[in-house]
């Protein structure tokens, strides 16, 4: 019998006992084999996060966003997956999901807990060698709960990290065989293959789930016990373990974690700049160095095709990636990769960027208008600048509400332009999209973001920022209310003129 993919529970009830009488009924989506579906009530201002640890292999994209009210989220799986719950203001939680399963999660409005039903909140370990290893490590690391549980806070999440750790530094000294033991299993459980059951296909696959994640933790704790002993033949059991393949990293879930820990503690030698807001770290000098550890091969490639990817994250010079980016086509000659990082971060317009004077606005086509074109052809209606990005989750909570004020203003005489400061083209066209912005005439990129002298002379530092231009063409609002403002209307109203 064919599976049904989508079953609409109010059909179902107009056929049996008729629609004269309105019902609001949600509607039922039985997955397909290869999707998962979240059912989420959010009663919360701000966006829930869902996010998939996935492959560096992997085409799927990692994260989705829930907003406020009922939302349903279909998403295509494979293999049984980690997934990673967040709201800015409770903890995160971690789910393990598979093809077919259903999903709920409620988000109360006071925001307390999240209540998830419908997939696994917990893996077994593999058994008595994994169990051996934890109780050693317990031995080692004691929780201090003289202080506070620590958290990780940020735009998105909020992470319970538990109560600080301290080492045993007694017992390594007096027990160095005992310690010897710990960090020879740790290394050996990061060298572990998998195990391929015959017939057994999904408990294979859960299997493969549960080794991923010993391994990361084997990791994530190695680091720790390094960082704590300032042992560094630790460092080079690890980076020497059999875990840095060009076809593990690629296909792990955590592949990147351990390719970035190897280009930050073992190229980089742990080095960072502290001195600005936002922790630096150079990786121009990883990509110089990369060589020297690193034999010729795919590991190589993508090690330095992650430094590429972090020069600009970094916001490093647009000359200076580029020249980088020559040298690596001089070696591999990957015109693929060559398109995929011209076009999503925007090296194909040095020019555009690096300008002072006016704005230059990219659109979807691929084309650059003038901020200047803009205020031309609109003369003579008020114009509402919304200032975003894909990574600012104010402006994302905002996204619901500037929907409902377009609507609201739809036959009036205004028009809203959305500017985004992103250096990501990709992240802005994927977030432009989600969030019902791509449809919009008035939908751009803002490419010479940082070096124009109106953004300067605006000091728009921080974002969101709103702005409202009157029918002559000129500035009236350099700091407006935001949609999510009930004052905004009442400012438009000031200056849309009404027949």
């Amino acid at each position: 019998m064919e599976v049904i993919n989508k079953l609409s529970l109010a059909f179902i009830i107009c056929l049996s006992f008729g629609c004269k009488q309105k019902a609001v009924i949600e509607e039922i989506i039985i997955p397909e084999k290869n999707e998962v579906v979240f059912f989420v009530d959010n009663y919360s201002d701000s966006p829930i996060r869902i996010r998939f640890f996935r492959s560096m292999a992997d085409s799927l994209e990692a994260d989705y966003y829930a907003y406020q009210g009922k939302d349903t989220i279909t998403i295509p799986i494979y293999q049984p997956e980690v997934v990673l719950v967040s709201h800015k203001s409770i903890y995160s939680d971690t789910l393990y999901v598979t093809k077919g399963d259903s999903i709920r999660i409620l988000l109360p409005q006071s925001g307390e807990a999240f209540q998830l039903s419908g997939s696994k909140k917990s893996i077994s370990t593999s058994g008595a060698k994994q169990t051996y290893l934890d109780s050693l490590y317990s031995l080692y690391m004691i929780s201090n709960n003289k202080f506070k549980p620590m958290e990780i806070n940020s735009d998105f999440e909020k992470i319970n990290l538990g109560f600080p750790i301290k080492l045993n530094a007694t017992l390594i000294e007096t027990d160095t065989a005992t310690f010897s033991l710990l960090i020879d299993g740790l290394v050996n459980k990061l060298s572990e293959q998998r195990i391929i059951q015959e017939g057994i296909s999904e408990s294979s696959d859960w299997n493969s789930l549960k080794l991923d994640l010993e391994k990361r933790e084997a990791f994530i704790r190695l680091r720790s016990l390094q960082r704590l002993t300032k042992n560094a033949e630790i460092n080079n059991r690890i980076f020497n373990s059999n875990t840095y393949t060009h076809e593990f990293i690629m296909n792990s879930r955590f592949g990147s974690i351990y390719l970035h820990g190897f280009i930050t503690q073992k190229v980089l030698e742990g080095k960072t700049d502290r001195s600005k807001s936002m922790e630096y770290i150079n990786f121009k000098e990883a990509y110089d160095k990369l060589p020297n550890h690193i034999p010729e091969g795919g590991l190589l490639k993508i090690a330095r095709e992650r430094s590429l990817y972090k020069m600009v994250e970094y916001k490093e010079p647009y000359v200076e990636i580029s020249d980088y980016l020559n040298e690596y086509m001089m070696t591999y000659q990957d015109s693929t990769f060559l398109d995929k990082f011209t076009a999503q971060f925007l090296l194909g317009y040095e020019q555009q960027i690096s300008e002072k004077v006016g704005l230059n606005l990219l659109k979807a086509d691929g084309s650059v208008i003038r901020f200047q074109d803009i205020l031309i052809e609109n003369k003579g209606k008020v114009i509402y600048i919304d200032y975003w990005a894909s990574w600012c989750a104010p402006c994302i909570e905002a996204m619901p509400y500037a929907e409902a004020l377009r609507n609201e203003y739809a036959n009036e005489n205004i028009i809203f332009v959305y500017l985004s400061s992103d250096n990501d083209q990709s992240a802005w066209k994927k977030a432009a999209e989600r969030y019902g912005l791509s449809y919009l005439e008035n939908n751009y990129l803002s490419l010479n973001h940082k070096n124009s002298d109106w953004v300067q002379s605006l000091k728009i530092q921080t974002i969101p920022r709103y702005l409202i231009i009157d029918t002559n063409g000129k500035l009236v609002e350099a700091d407006a209310p935001g949609p999510k403002d009930p004052s905004i209307k009442t400012m438009l109203e000031k200056y849309i003129p009404h027949n």
